[in-house]
């Protein structure tokens, strides 16, 4: 038998519970980014939900034949999501911190703002789905996809340096690819990818939310029918 695996208290020269820190900062780096990135794609679904069950329950076209704006009523739905997925980013960093020694203080600012960014994104994302998307199945199979399929195309899971090299040549069309390179450059301090991301990942939510906009104008049908009531 390995001489490593003999005494189940220690691998090696390292004692089993110091092996989560034995780790290297740049495995930390690598992977704390991708858990965070991941766990907020696995929520797309939940962002969806929250406009599909308004269209489920008719209240949708209530909403949309009120005077709101489709921006600030896409806005209101989006801004409690968004808080979801930052504590859930924030509870993910702060445990890698305590318990693989992840060092938030090097990151500093620019991790929360990559991380408003990447809340927002998935947000945005998760509205377009929930006003396309007619059923729930449909809403669970396609969050599911993008959710795994990006996940694993940004290197969460594993490093892009170990895959096949039309991978990471694929994986710059993802978002979550910059989403990682942003929380990853904002601990490493590489402004310049850390710029790109921020950028990339904003131009994303933009299409997304305006790809959610075209479905909710305002309803000019279902705003006259109070009229229609009160003239017959």
């Amino acid at each position: 038998m390995d001489p490593a695996l003999q005494n189940g208290s220690r691998v090696g020269n390292i004692p089993a519970a110091d092996l989560p820190r034995s780790a290297g900062p740049q495995v930390i780096r690598q992977e704390t980014p991708g858990i965070a990135v991941m766990f907020t794609l696995l929520a797309l679904d939940v962002a969806g939900q929250v406009l599909l069950s308004e269209r489920t329950w008719h209240t949708w076209d209530r909403l949309r034949a009120s005077q709101v704006g489709p921006m600030a009523l896409l806005s209101g739905k989006a801004l409690p999501l968004i808080v979801f997925f930052l504590i859930q980013q924030a509870l993910l960093f702060a445990f890698a911190a305590v318990t693989f020694g992840f060092d938030l203080a090097v990151g500093s600012w620019r991790l929360l703002v990559m991380g408003v960014c990447w809340a927002f994104c998935v947000t945005a994302c998760g509205l377009a789905l929930g006003v396309w998307v007619r059923t729930q199945g449909q809403l669970a199979a396609l969050a599911d996809i993008v959710a795994l399929t990006v996940s694993c195309l940004s290197g969460c899971l594993v490093p892009l340096s170990i895959l096949p090299h039309w991978v990471k040549s694929v994986a710059r069309f993802s978002p979550g690819y910059w989403a990682q390179q942003g929380f990853q450059a904002a601990v490493s301090g590489d402004i310049s990818t850390y710029g790109r991301s921020i950028a990339v990942v904003i131009g994303v939510s933009a299409a997304a939310l305006a790809l959610a906009g075209v479905r909710a104008p305002r309803d000019q049908r279902a705003a006259r029918l109070p009229l229609l009531r009160r003239t017959c």
